[in-house]
């Protein structure tokens, strides 16, 4: 007769009770850029409001070329003559915004970039588990 392996029968059960906490931290740090210009004549045309990009001046004073376009990480809010406005009355472009409205002349459109890519997120996790194994052979 040929040797034949022998096994072993073991019944093993596992009971895991507790929970698993975790603690997650998250830091905004919004960054803003503003940008300004005063609507003129030539801009009102047609129902609506064209503001090239080079009208706008920066924060500091200084004249643009392009407008900084959207993305995933910021959002734009727009001011006419200092009143927030509703997102859908505006597009805005690298080259210009344009305004659902005619705007009156030498009224100051302000542009407010807010940039949320500087965001961190830091999680921990305690584990308070107890694992309780029977054997039965």
């Amino acid at each position: 007769m040929p040797a034949e392996l022998i096994k072993l029968v073991i019944v093993a059960e596992n009971t895991v009770t507790g929970e698993v906490q975790t603690t997650t931290e998250t830091e905004v740090r919004p960054d803003a850029l503003k940008f300004v210009a005063n609507v003129t004549a030539d801009m009102v045309t047609g129902g609506q409001t064209v503001i090239p990009a080079t009208s706008f001046t920066d924060d500091n004073g200084d004249p643009i070329t392009t407008l900084p376009v959207t993305t995933a990480t910021n959002y734009y809010n727009v001011y006419i003559n200092a009143v927030l406005q509703q997102q859908e009355l505006s597009v805005i472009t690298a080259a210009n915004v344009t305004i659902s409205a005619e705007i009156l002349v030498g009224a100051p459109v302000v542009l407010e970039l807010v940039d949320l890519s500087d965001t961190t997120s830091t999680s921990t996790s305690t584990n308070n588990l107890d694992v309780t194994t029977i054997i039965n052979t």
